[in-house]
Formats: C-alpha cells, sequence, structure tokens
C-alpha cells in the first residue's frame, strides 16, 4: 500500500524500529572534531560531521538492528510528526503515511519485509499463507489463534472479510484509499476453523503478499463509522499490537505496552509522537526532547555540527517527491497548461536545490511506481525533459499571448495557479521559489500558498490547489502492482482524477500477471501514459538522512 505525505524534508517516520533508547555508546565523541571520512556507512550510522557523507549501499539498514536479547527493557521513544490525523482510519482515502507509520505499533501488520523486499508472515498474526489452487487463484491464510482486537474480538476470517469489503470497491458507501487486490477477489470464507481462511479470486491477482498487509475490525463494516469515525479518535479497542493508545491530543499521541497482547511484550514502556513543524523539531532534538529528527537538508545537518552522542543514519528513502495538478484547477485543466508547465520545470535545478551540501547525487526520477534502485526501474518520462523554449511556443500556439505586465493571457484570463507547500522547512521554500521563477520565465504567475503541516489531508481531500508538492511513499516491495491507486480514473487517491477507462484496464493489467518480470514490463508501459497524461510529475527520490541519539 501507498500513502500520500506532505514534502517535508524533515520526515523521519519510516526508518525507526523497536529499538530502546539509551545514553550516549561506545561509538565516538561527536563534538571531538571532524571525523574521518568514511566510504562505508556502519550500520548505527556516522557521526554528524563526518565529510563526506557515505553513499548507503543498496540492500542494507542502517538503523542499529540488533538481536532482540541485546535491547534493554523499559526507557520511552519520542518522535516528531508532521501531522496527527485527523483521520486514523488506515483504510480510508484521508489517511497519510504518518496514519500508517503509527499503526505499525497499534494495528496487525500480518508481513514482514527483508531490506530487499522479501516478504514473510509476522507470526504474532498470520502463521503461514500458501497458493492452494490456481483455477480458480485461492489462497488459504492460517491465523494465529491467540490473535484478537482489544476489544476481545477473535482475529479470524471475519476480520478477512471486513477488510476485502471495505476496500473492495464495490460498495461505494466506502472511501478506501486503494481496491487494488481487492476488486479481484470473488469469495472470503471460513476454513477447517474460524483461524483458517479461504481468499477466492475471480480474476488473478499477483502476489497475493500484497494484500492484507493490515486488518480492519469488524466495526468498520459500518460506511457512516468507517467515514467519520476515526476522525480525531484513535478506538484503542479497535486495535491490537504491542503497543495500545495512553492518550491522544491535538498534538501528542502517548502509546504504552497493551496488556492485552499475546506475543513478546514490547521492549519500550512508552512510545510518544509529538506534532510539530520542522523548524521545532530540529531545536527540540537538540534540546533532548526528542529521539531522532530527519536532517535531510545541509541547513540541518549545520545544526546538528558539534553535538555529542549522536549519529547520523542515511538511507534509501522509498519514497518519490511529486507535483500534482489539481482536480479543479482553472489553468490546469488545460492539457496544453500542464504541459507547458511540466516542459518549464528543470528538475536536474531542483535536485541540486533540494540536496545542495548533502554529499547527494541523483538524476531526476521517471517512475513512482519503481525505485531507481529496484530491478525493473525505467524512465517513463524520457521525452519530457526540461525545454522552456517549447514551453512557451506550446503556450503561444495555444493562444496564451504574452502582456506588459510579463505574464500570459487568453481570453481575458491569466495564466495564473498557486502552488501550495507545507511546513516552514527552508529547502522547501527555496524549491517553491525556484519553481515560481521557472514558471514566470515561461510566462505563469505562480502564487505560493504555505500552509501548516497538519493541513495536509484536508487539503488533499478537499482538492483546493493547483499545484501541490506532496510525496508517494511505499510500504511494500510491490509498486508495480499499486499503479491504479495512483493513476486509474477512478480512483480517490488519483488526485488529478485524469484518466480513462481503456487507460485503467492497462494499469490494473499487471497485478493479474504472476511473472514479476513480465508485470513489472506491463506496469511500465501502463504507467508512462498515465504519467503523459501530466496530473502527476516526479521530482526526485532522496536519501533518508535522520540523527538519532546514539544507542538507539
Amino acid at each position: 500500500m501507498r500513502f500520500e505525505f506532505p514534502l517535508t524534508v524533515a520526515l523521519v517516520f519510516t526508518v525507526l524500529g523497536l529499538a530502546g533508547c539509551g545514553g550516549p555508546s561506545d561509538t565516538g565523541d561527536a563534538a571531538s572534531g571532524p571525523a574521518p571520512r568514511v566510504t562505508v556507512e556502519p550500520p548505527e550510522g556516522v557521526p554528524p560531521d563526518t565529510r563526506p557523507l557515505p553513499l548507503p549501499e543498496k540492500g542494507k539498514a542502517y538503523n542499529n538492528p540488533q538481536p532482540r536479547e541485546n535491547i534493554r527493557d523499559g526507557g520511552t521513544l519520542t518522535l516528531p510528526v508532521g501531522g496527527l490525523g485527523p483521520n486514523f482510519n488506515a483504510f480510508s482515502v484521508e489517511t497519510t503515511a504518518t496514519v500508517s507509520g503509527i499503526m505499525t505499533y497499534i494495528a496487525p501488520s500480518l508481513w514482514h519485509y527483508s531490506v530487499t523486499g522479501v516478504p514473510s508472515p509476522n507470526k504474532d498474526f498470520l502463521l503461514s499463507a500458501e497458493l492452494i489452487d490456481k483455477n480458480p487463484e485461492t489462497v488459504k491464510f492460517t491465523l494465529n489463534p491467540s490473535a484478537k482486537w482489544n476489544d476481545g474480538t477473535p482475529i479470524d476470517w471475519r476480520t478477512f472479510e471486513t477488510t476485502w469489503k471495505v476496500q473492495s470497491g464495490e460498495d461505494k458507501r466506502f472511501n478506501p484509499s486503494s481496491t487494488v487486490g481487492y476488486s479481484s477477489i470473488g469469495n472470503v470464507t471460513k476454513g477447517d476453523n474460524d483461524n483458517e481462511v479461504i481468499v477466492t479470486f475471480k480474476e488473478p491477482f499477483y502476489p497475493f503478499e500484497y494484500l492484507f498487509a493490515t486488518l480492519a475490525h469488524p466495526r468498520n463494516m459500518d460506511p457512516d463509522f468507517f467515514k467519520t469515525g476515526w476522525v480525531r479518535n484513535l478506538h484503542p479497542e479497535l486495535l491490537a499490537g504491542p503497543f495500545t493508545v495512553d492518550s491522544l491530543t491535538e498534538d501528542r499521541l502517548i502509546l504504552k505496552r497493551n496488556p492485552n497482547w499475546w506475543a513478546e511484550p514490547a521492549k519500550l514502556d512508552q512510545v510518544t509522537f509529538v506534532q510539530m513543524e520542522d523548524s521545532a523539531s530540529i531545536n527540540a532534538f537538540q534540546n533532548g526532547e526528542i529521539d531522532a529528527t530527519g536532517v535531510g537538508t545541509a541547513d540541518r545537518l549545520k545544526q546538528i555540527s558539534g553535538m555529542q552522542g549522536v549519529l547520523v543514519r542515511i538511507g534509501y528513502l522509498t519514497a518519490t517527491a511529486v507535483y500534482t495538478m489539481g482536480r479543479d484547477s482553472a489553468l490546469f485543466k488545460e492539457e496544453t497548461a500542464r504541459r507547458a508547465f511540466v516542459l518549464g520545470t528543470d528538475r536536474d535545478l531542483l535536485v541540486k536545490i533540494r540536496y545542495q551540501g548533502m554529499d547527494w547525487h541523483e538524476e531526476a526520477p521517471g517512475s513512482v511506481l519503481m525505485f531507481p534502485w529496484q530491478d525493473g526501474y525505467r524512465d517513463n518520462l524520457a521525452d519530457l525533459h526540461y525545454d522552456p523554449k517549447e514551453a512557451e511556443k506550446i503556450l503561444q500556439e495555444d493562444g496564451w499571448t504574452l502582456g506588459d505586465d510579463g505574464y500570459r493571457h487568453k481570453d481575458g484570463k491569466l495564466a495564473e495557479f498557486t502552488y501550495v507547500t507545507f511546513g516552514d522547512d527552508p529547502t522547501t521554500a527555496a524549491l517553491a521559489r525556484a519553481q515560481q521563477k521557472m514558471s514566470q520565465d515561461i510566462g505563469l504567475k505562480m502564487n505560493i500558498d504555505t500552509r501548516k503541516s497538519s493541513d495536509f489531508a484536508t487539503t488533499m481531500a478537499r482538492g483546493n490547489f493547483d499545484v501541490v508538492i506532496m510525496a508517494w511513499v511505499s510500504s511494500d516491495p510491490f509498486g508495480y502492482v499499486q499503479a491504479c491507486q495512483i493513476f486509474c480514473s477512478d480512483s480517490e487517491s488519483n488526485f488529478s482524477r485524469l484518466g480513462n477507462e481503456e487507460l485503467d484496464a492497462r494499469l490494473r493489467a499487471a497485478g493479474t500477471i504472476a511473472d514479476r518480470a513480465r508485470a513489472i514490463e506491463t506496469a511500465n508501459a501502463a504507467e508512462s501514459e498515465a504519467l503523459h497524461l501530466l496530473g502527476t510529475f516526479p521530482l526526485f527520490n532522496g536519501p533518508n538522512e535522520i540523527v538519532v541519539k546514539a544507542g538507539l
């Protein structure tokens, strides 16, 4: 499943695991002077003054991986987030990556994924899953009989049935974030006992491990509750995991060990998520108020220079920053305007601004579904490179003439649009100013609207923007089957609403192919067509750079 989130460079959420937070370790004193140059990144990270920063090795984890017995019992972990909710329904189109990340602590997670993306059952919930028939495709899931929701309801075949029905798309009273895979299921039934689930497909879908990554409590079968019941309410009784909710306010969520948890108890006593803007998070880390934060800009790296007992960890961010055109945009409802905006955008310049001073270099991506370091990645925008002269030409030919004010006009209308960003990070602001200048150079007037990070989910749900800078993050290795969530014309997550039924069928086709290589080839072809509609424009991928207290 993929979730959108505001492009805030302080993002830290997706890399933190269940390690305890201790004091300084034997990794060295970060204040003793510049660290020696390193070419191979240690798993626990490097001191903040290390230059140049190492490039992470593909297939490696940089989160201080430790066997469970090495992690001390007790302690607290405090993390910053851009926003808490307001909708905590992880299955709703109104959800965010932050909500998804929080749910890994307090809701069922059926699959573990290795660093290289190999799935294996999380046996606290799922004992096994196997394909038992190919015609029709039928999968048997065997659940842990000890698994239950916090209200005592068993996690059994009825839970799978609920999860399927609220995400299948058949009942229009629900607003699922994605129907991918679930719309291909024909039936969910009980096996030999309540803990055995038989999922039968009405049409092929692969890989089945993509499905049921997390589960919905049967209470969600009420459409009104599904849509509104989770707004500003986490409903801990309808969740299940090693942690549960201790308290929730507008800007703070505190989790505690779950007394109803049947598996090995959590190591930490408490996990706290604090809503704060980017500038506040770096100050909070310096003051010892939080245990980790993103340092994904040169300015933020500079602010932690010389700090003692901290380490910087660098990995590949499983996300793609994009421009998304608003479905109700007066200017960008015209294909010519969208094409001109894309041709007038120098992505190489944006990459340089985004990663200036960070020892990181990359080419602008040509896909939202696959990352450049994944096998099967292809540049699906190879023919749409920066060409401002061509952008001016097509605008002129379409009747958008340049006025004395330096902007283009047609039929008495100004070529004007609003560009929405979130948070107060200076790099995000610099990216906006650069785009504003590029747009002005081709005669488009761009107004910058900076909103609070906590306004992101509401903005996307209402669609009140012309262009928004945001990102798609992947929580599993199956991006190639998720094309329909982002690009299908009937998907609630297609915020531009561009598309057609013929393209929808091609976008869905990858999920019907068992052979991974052929499925990826099919997805690439469909994504290329979807990207050329110019409702989504990929910008950069980048590293996941965070600073943590040594020992985390």
